[in-house]
């Protein structure tokens, strides 16, 4: 029975990034569905193998966590769409069910890391593949394919979400790029493939953090450091520069609107910036700060809050600031900032709990033996927090972090 609840877990973690839009189901939609559905037949094949739960710490936590979002929802402005979920991302109160049990189950089971690991670097060449021909298709041969402004989404409908993705798997991609094994080449053209996908997507944080994850590996795996420091610096510097025409001047456009955030021309400027509608989101935190309006309602408080004001904003204020009229129609329903959507979905003390749960992961990897997967675990981990500080989260994201949290708990990181 163990032996079939692994073999469907690593399938379903390997399928859920490559199932893309079909049939009037959108992109996170359909990957909520098959995840929720094929966990749950793993969690009876699992109960039905009479798992032996050992309750550590980070246990502890992460039941203490999935309890606050339950009270918070319930309790919440709309507990049916807490608890269900919402659209475009359906992360409700059962979505956050699954992925505790998803955790439970992969900290009980014991699969080796060296069988994630091609799961997750499998699932990344293909990925990265379908990115780049989508690429071709669209700039090379002028096929019109689905697109997000101009830039390819691969097989998640948004590119900043597979180019996180792609992110994300790169320490496994480094894990057997040290091990120098049989299928070495096979490795090294899937990162290769990877990186390139990354740019591909134009996303500015991702192309930050791959430069920072390559100077890193650069810097610390390597002999003649100091060289390959100066080298690496300059040709990422030159790829950087390249990096900025090849974006349509991304860069001069934010610097432009840097300087007229608090009078923009909203016929060039749009407002789905976050120094427009942070200081509203950190208003509605103010106004419940300990309990939070529960999961998925960041949308409706956020119209909710230019309805119940919009006498003081709009009627009576005689020096309105223009883009505040653009934030009122916008439809927001996330910060872009996971810390500030756990602040709006669970107050304080659901933050304070999942901060107490990522302290005890650090801990327990850095007080780890220092090998190879730990080493990956860790980077995998702290790559996954900076991105979640700067974009939205995808279904395949939350469901890394738990399979990471499950991973890590584990008596022992099995290499292989």
């Amino acid at each position: 029975m163990i032996s079939l609840v692994r073999a469907i877990l690593l399938l379903t973690v390997f399928l859920i990034p490559l199932i893309g839009a079909y049939q009037g189901f959108g992109y996170e939609q359909i990957k909520v569905a098959f995840f929720v559905l094929s966990n749950t037949l793993i969690g009876f094949l699992w109960l039905f193998s009479n798992p032996q739960i050992k309750w550590t710490n980070i246990k502890i936590a992460s039941s203490l966590f999935i309890l606050t979002l339950f009270l918070t929802s319930t309790l919440g402005i709309d507990p049916r769409i807490s608890i269900f979920g919402n659209s475009p991302y359906f992360q409700g109160l059962i979505f956050y069910c699954q992925l505790y049990l998803f955790s439970l189950i992969v900290s009980t089971i014991n699969i080796s890391f060296k069988s994630w690991a091609i799961v997750f670097t499998a699932s990344s060449a293909i990925v990265s593949l379908l990115a780049i021909k989508d690429w071709t298709l669209l700039n090379v041969f002028n096929v019109q394919i689905p697109n997000y402004a101009g830039r390819v989404v691969s097989t998640f409908g948004q590119p900043n979400f597979y180019a996180g993705f792609l992110l994300l798997t790169l320490p496994f991609f480094h894990f057997f790029l040290k091990k120098k094994t049989s299928f070495w080449p096979w490795i090294m053209f899937g990162f290769l493939i990877t990186i390139l996908a990354i740019i591909f997507s134009y996303s500015r944080i991702s192309f930050l953090m791959l430069s920072l994850l390559i100077l890193f590996w650069l810097i610390w795996e390597l002999p003649f450091r100091k060289l390959i420091f100066w080298v690496s610096l300059i040709i990422l510097s030159i790829i950087f520069v390249l990096s900025i025409n090849f974006g349509a001047g991304w860069m001069e456009k934010e610097l432009l609107e840097l300087k007229t955030t608090t009078n923009p021309d909203l016929t060039t400027i749009g407002v789905e910036k976050r120094y427009y509608f942070w200081p509203i989101l950190g208003k509605l935190v103010l106004e419940r700060p300990i309990q939070g309006y529960g999961l998925e309602n960041i949308a409706s408080v956020f119209f909710g809050y230019f309805e119940k004001n919009k006498h003081i904003l709009f009627e009576e204020n005689l020096r309105v600031q223009p883009y505040m009229f653009g934030l009122k129609d916008l439809n927001l329903d996330r910060s872009h900032n996971y810390i500030l959507d756990l602040l709006i979905f669970s107050g304080i003390l659901g933050l304070l709990v999942w901060l107490f749960l990522v302290g005890l992961l650090i801990k327990k990897l850095i007080q780890s033996p220092v090998r190879a997967e730990n080493t990956s675990l860790l980077l995998g981990l702290f790559t996954y927090l900076i991105w979640i500080q700067f974009q939205n989260q995808s279904v395949v994201h939350l469901i890394y972090f738990w399979l990471l949290l499950g991973m890590i708990d584990q008596e022992k990181t099995l290499p292989g």
